[in-house]
């Protein structure tokens, strides 16, 4: 969808062009200033003194460009604002830096084979073409971590269309901060000890990296419905939330002074009453249902709060928000802990999202004992192969993921997933069969 430079939507963020000063300012939390540091005087120091150096120096820039990745990750998903701790939720080995490395070799190995083929000229078009979609490839990759996915031309093409015409300005600033970066790194080796210099050069370029991958990301969740990317914050929540950051003072919520006051004095019945009655009106306002939420759980209504979830939940589902869907799951299930979602079409959407973002256990208990309560369900397949698979790619639990997949082929060899189901569970078996090591 094609797009300009003009004004959005109040309620949303703004556009990224008119966020530069946050972009350069993003590093300069205590989170990004100690993962710099750490990385920039570590890789230095290594590379000067360790035996085998380059080595450690080159895994401190992989490790780096991992942070970067999940910066960019973070950002796209609507977390604007820097966390004063970054956690890393994944459970598995993160392998996008080392697929980057591999994109880009394979973007200018194409670059070299066309200039051969054809001439200096047609080379020096397919490097500006390579240069024009790197930014995409790489937050496809971000998003998505399949190599063949970020190097996929339809969906590199289909990123840039998502942002529009802005992405040419974002290549041009990605271009702009890449080249700060070098200036400034060479100016002070200049003037610095040889070593010192090599640190600073490391600390200043990893410091406008981070500003980069920010950049991309917040390009991502401002276009994020154009994608079709399930944010984990709406976008009026991120507005509010780059507000406090600058210092702006905002609502605490969407609710009157008159119910905050109830909710405060401790009248749940009739602050919930009042948000009821809102509700009717404005049942499209997922802040609203967020703060309704907060209200049943205060209150301890877990008949009502289970009643909401299923309301909101499918909601959340209709609007491509199965990100957020997960946490108001989640959150529910907090305060009732046997908390079901009723609606069979949903249950393996949610639980494929929640592993989308490592969480394994919220997507076992959202599968659990799904044949039994949907035993006519088409989607039982799907839900067997989708919790074997994670017991074979997570967990490690090869012996259960064979018996599921041995299951999923026996019971239904006709469905399109039993031929899969055969393979997988022969390769969990042969990995069960493996000696445990050590």
């Amino acid at each position: 969808m094609s797009r300009t430079l003009a004004a959005r939507s109040s309620s949303a963020p703004p556009p990224f062009w008119q966020q530069l000063p946050k972009v350069f300012t993003y590093p300069a939390n205590g989170d990004a200033l100690v993962k710099i540091a750490a990385f920039g005087i570590g890789g230095a120091v290594a590379l000067r003194y360790f035996p085998l150096g380059v080595l450690w120096y080159a895994l401190a820039c992989l490790g780096f460009t991992a942070y970067c990745l999940g910066i960019l990750e973070r950002t796209a998903r609507g977390h604007l604002v820097a966390a004063r701790v970054y956690h890393q939720e994944r459970t598995d080995r993160d392998w996008r830096p080392v697929k980057q490395i591999g994109v880009v070799f394979v973007f200018m190995f194409a670059v070299g084979m066309v200039t051969v083929a054809m001439g200096q000229v047609a080379g020096q078009v397919a490097l500006l073409a390579v240069s024009l979609g790197m930014p995409a490839s790489i937050m496809v990759l971000a998003l998505e971590e399949k190599m063949s996915t970020a190097l996929n031309p339809a969906r590199i093409l289909a990123t840039i269309a998502g942002i529009g015409m802005p992405y040419l300005a974002l290549c041009a600033f990605l271009f702009l901060l890449l080249e700060s970066g070098s200036l400034l790194a060479g100016v002070l080796a200049k003037v610095l000890p040889a070593f010192a210099s090599l640190v600073v050069a490391q600390v200043v370029t990893m410091y406008f990296m981070v500003s980069m991958y920010y950049l991309m990301g917040y390009a991502l969740f401002q276009n994020h419905e154009a994608l079709g990317i399930d944010v984990q914050v709406e976008s009026a929540e991120a507005q509010r939330a780059l507000e406090r950051a600058a210092g702006t003072k905002v609502p605490a919520d969407v609710l009157g002074p008159e119910t905050r006051g109830l909710v405060a004095d401790g009248r749940l019945p009739e602050a919930r009453a009042r948000i009821e009655e809102r509700m009717k009106r404005e049942w499209d306002d997922n802040k609203l249902h967020d703060q309704y939420q907060k209200v049943l759980v205060l209150e301890g209504d877990t008949t009502a709060l289970a009643r909401h979830v299923n309301e909101y939940v499918p909601k959340l589902a209709r609007e491509k928000k199965l990100a957020r869907a997960v946490d108001v799951y989640e959150a529910g299930r907090k305060a009732v802990p046997d908390l079901l979602i009723s609606d069979s079409t949903l249950l393996v959407p949610l639980a494929a999202q929640a592993s989308e973002l490592r969480r394994d256990k919220t997507a076992f208990e959202l599968l659990k004992g799904f044949d039994k309560r949907f035993p006519e369900s088409a989607d039982i397949p799907a839900a067997y192969m989708l919790a074997a698979k994670i017991l074979l790619e997570r967990m490690n639990d090869y012996g259960m993921a064979q018996k599921i997949f041995a299951h999923l082929a026996k019971k239904y060899p006709q469905h399109p997933l039993a031929a899969e189901a055969t393979k997988l569970a022969d390769v969990a078996g042969r990995m069960a069969a493996q000696p445990a090591p050590g």
